[in-house]
């Protein structure tokens, strides 16, 4: 575990992307106390990939956004970012296309063309919705991952903390040459 990768976390106001992290980072339920808007917060943790390996994950809770008015990230949090989680409300179509907004936004302005970008929807209660429908429908059209999640259930975050973790870990290097080496006419390891 070397460096920490930073993953920018953002989506119009009160969808649950403090709510998000404070159930999967802290394990904390904080939808039972009074709604206090974020302005800018970081949340760091260590997740384990597919591969067994542990990562740092960085995330930057951004504040919500205005479905209305701002369809674009400030420009620091492009420069920054190594991945993007972008969070909707499964019960607010608004909430789903600023995240379409703000994923054109993503592709037009991020540096790094290789960031990893995925989508969350997330539900208050365990109902189907035709947003989410929607999200999904969306998501694989634009060849992105997508999770439904509860901020009441972690367990439903591990899998896409997960992905982030294994997608922003670099990969083994893999060498074809053996892993000895030859001093005169002996072998050492």
């Amino acid at each position: 575990m070397g460096r920490s990768s930073r993953v920018v976390v953002a989506g119009v106001r009160s969808v649950g992307k403090t709510a998000l992290l404070e159930c999967a980072v802290h394990a904390n339920n904080i939808t039972d106390k009074a709604y206090v808007a974020t302005i800018e917060d970081t949340y760091v943790c260590n997740v384990e990939t597919d591969r067994g390996s542990k990562e740092k994950l960085r995330f930057y809770d951004t504040a919500g956004l205005d479905p209305k008015s701002a369809k674009t990230l400030p420009p620091n949090l492009h420069a920054v970012a190594d991945a993007y989680m972008l969070v909707y409300s499964t019960q607010d179509m608004a909430s789903l296309q600023a995240v379409m907004e703000l994923k054109k936004d993503i592709d037009k302005n991020r540096d790094k063309k290789d960031a990893v970008v995925i989508i969350i929807g997330c539900r208050s209660d365990g109902r189907l919705s035709q947003v989410r429908e929607a999200g999904e429908r969306w998501a694989a059209m634009e060849r992105l991952r997508h999770w439904d999640v509860s901020v009441h259930n972690r367990n439903t975050l591990i899998e896409p903390l997960t992905e982030l973790a294994s997608r922003l870990a670099p990969q083994p290097s893999k060498t074809s040459l053996p892993q000895f080496y030859m001093v005169g006419r002996k072998y050492k390891d």
